[in-house]
């Protein structure tokens, strides 16, 4: 008989206790996106949050505190009425300035908080990180710039990052940290919904939790196919001499349905040389007129054509890698795995010394719209 009325009684006191917890939304402010900027008397750090008003409808703001440290929820804490939790954030920003200077210090808190996800995204921002939070607050959507990032990652050029793949470059040996990087446009640019145009123009490279310098979404391809086998991410190849009616030069996007890179490390004693296959299979778009697809021949010579192009630009990028000498391909790392005596500050003085040997075959699995 005990028993028959206790069970009912535990059974309500869960449900009160779920409606609890369901009602805590309303009283708290969710943080979605964190931005650090440096400033001429210290240090600026900016939090986009959420109000919620009713079901399905939120509303953004961005609060903003100035201080000798980055870490400054509790000036934050003091300008809301809600307490802050930072359990729902996404997104962590930089502007260039703080990032050319160091990140190591946030990078570190975040490591050692438990709240933040692994899964969540870094980025850098060409002028300052805040202004994109303002910008944010516009779209009415708290997660626009990392769903950006996401979808820029899944079907775009971006390689996969977060957190976790951060974390893993920066604190590893042998390799350097990449990060998205974010562009301003003018007020008012088309498509910008009248408040400025945000896109992500390319990486942000680092050594050690310094911004080097930055590459172009163009460039973010082939780093992407250096370091993963890719299913997505799309390259403009110029053909030189096709004809056609259009003004300017011919060009084929090639859009990647399937990549796999191997690595042969040879003399890690010396100077290592370093053999780089990449397998592509793609897709065409945008195929000229002069181009004949359906002639097995010139699909040939197309793969070819593609190949040779591909090789050239690795190469490109590669001395670009190295006259930085920044390593996010991980060459280091690569040589460490091979030999016993490896140190960062040897492989650092011979790093723009070592050869890589660049091999590319094409292999045209879909002619789009041709």
């Amino acid at each position: 008989m005990y028993r028959n009325k206790i069970f009912p009684i535990i059974i309500l006191c869960t449900v009160l206790s779920a409606c609890s917890d369901q009602k805590i939304v309303n009283q708290i402010c969710l943080i979605h996106a964190i931005s650090f900027d440096t400033i001429a008397n210290g240090k600026k750090t900016a939090v986009l949050i959420s109000h919620f008003k009713e079901q399905g409808k939120t509303d953004l703001e961005v609060l903003h505190t100035a201080s000798n440290s980055y870490i400054s929820l509790p000036q934050l804490n003091a300008q809301t009425n809600d307490p802050l939790e930072n359990g729902q954030a996404r997104l962590v920003l930089f502007g260039k300035t703080s990032a050319e200077k160091g990140i190591g210090a946030v990078i570190h808190h975040l490591l050692r908080d438990p709240k933040f996800s692994s899964r969540l995204q870094l980025g850098i921002v060409e002028r300052d990180a805040s202004e994109l939070l303002e910008m944010t607050t516009k779209t009415q959507e708290p997660f626009y710039l990392s769903d950006m990032i996401e979808q820029n990652i899944k079907t775009g050029n971006l390689p996969l990052m977060n957190l976790h793949v951060s974390l893993f470059n920066y604190y590893g040996e042998g390799r350097d940290m990449f990060l998205p990087y974010f562009k301003i446009g003018r007020e008012g640019a088309a498509g910008s919904g009248g408040h400025g145009e945000v896109k992500i123009g390319g990486l942000a490279l680092f050594r050690s939790d310094r911004m080097i310098t930055e590459i172009s979404m163009k460039d973010a391809f082939l780093l992407k196919m250096l370091i993963q086998n890719s299913k997505s991410g799309s390259y403009r190849v110029p053909l030189a001499g096709t004809a056609s009616n259009n003004q300017g030069e011919d060009f084929i996007l090639l859009r990647s349905m399937h990549s796999k890179v191997n690595y042969t490390v040879n003399n890690v004693h010396s100077i290592p040389s370093i053999s780089i296959r990449l397998k592509l299979v793609t897709e065409l778009q945008n195929v000229p007129d002069g181009v004949d697809l359906r002639s097995e021949e010139q699909l040939t010579q197309l793969e070819k054509r593609m190949g040779s192009y591909l090789k050239k630009e690795i190469e490109k990028f590669l001395s670009l890698l190295k006259e930085n000498q920044v390593d996010p391909v991980g060459l280091g790392d690569l040589v460490r795995s091979r030999s016993k005596e490896w140190s960062a500050q040897d492989f650092e003085k011979i790093y723009q010394e070592i050869q890589t040997t660049v091999n590319v075959q094409v292999e045209i699995g879909d002619t789009g719209n041709a």
